[in-house]
């Protein structure tokens, strides 16, 4: 099961097996996903986390892009330094 997102005016499309599933969230500029989860950036910097096309929580300010593995979310701010997040909780910035 192959789940894949992408942005599209400024809303996260999500795609499993190459047939599309869902469309949500709104101001989006960045998306990733590990297959269970996706983290997005949205257009005010904000990082947030959806399941199941449902909202979970939001990460952190000032983001530009965004990675997801596992329990682990990488988000890149815009002074150029990684937050790491695991299990939805702040670990360190590097």
């Amino acid at each position: 099961m192959a789940v894949v997102v992408k942005v599209v005016n400024g809303k996260i499309q999500e795609y499993e097996n190459d047939i599309h599933k869902r469309t949500y969230g709104s101001n989006i500029v960045a998306a990733d996903t590990d297959g269970h989860i996706v983290v997005a950036v949205t257009a005010k910097g904000k990082a947030e986390e959806f399941e199941n096309g449902r909202y979970k929580k939001t990460y952190c300010g000032n983001a530009v892009n965004v990675q997801v593995s596992g329990t682990i979310v990488a988000v890149t701010t815009s002074k150029g330094k990684i937050q790491e997040f695991e299990n939805g909780r702040y670990k360190r910035t590097y």
